[in-house]
């Protein structure tokens, strides 16, 4: 019994100390470090805790009434195309978008087709279609004015987020 007693507390020395670290969104990146503190569950995030597949596809535009991927559209295309098929698990919804020239009906129509035209590309590039959820939301959405050329390119866009399982 003695001995016993003797080897359970030496072993006791044998055990590392492990602070505890908080992580509260769980994300594997402690809250002290982290620049994304609300990174929704099974959101891939990078290692300062913000996500992977985020907001707008910055590169991908399209002209006015235009739904027609550009080469420089398709080549930043790229790293998302590689980053969905280094993460099977994500599925993401894809946004398009317009500026308001023309009828509202129109611009819902274009903006589907501008979000299956990037669809399209994805597959066409070994991403599984079933995790590509489209959504076309016409002018409806704007993120600045459209009173400005500037202001309505801005709004021709298509934007990205992860859809949590």
């Amino acid at each position: 019994m003695c001995l016993l007693i003797c080897l359970l507390i030496s072993s006791c020395g044998a055990t590392p100390y492990r602070p505890v670290v908080k992580d509260t969104d769980n994300d594997s990146v402690a809250d002290k470090l982290d620049q994304c503190p609300l990174t929704e569950p099974g959101n891939p995030v990078d290692q300062v805790g913000c996500s992977l597949f985020r907001g707008q596809l910055d590169a991908v535009d399209f002209g006015p009434g235009d739904d027609y991927l550009s080469m420089s559209s398709r080549v930043s295309l790229s790293g998302l195309i590689e980053l969905l098929n280094e993460h099977p698990e994500v599925v993401v919804q894809l946004g398009g978008h317009t500026d308001n020239v023309g009828s509202a009906s129109e611009n819902l129509d274009l903006s589907k087709r501008r979000v299956m035209s990037v669809v399209k590309y994805l597959v066409a590039n070994g991403v599984d279609g079933e995790r590509l959820k489209p959504f076309g939301f016409g002018e409806s959405r704007p993120i600045v004015s459209n009173t400005t050329a500037a202001g309505r390119a801005q709004n021709r866009r298509i934007e990205l987020s992860v859809i949590t399982q």
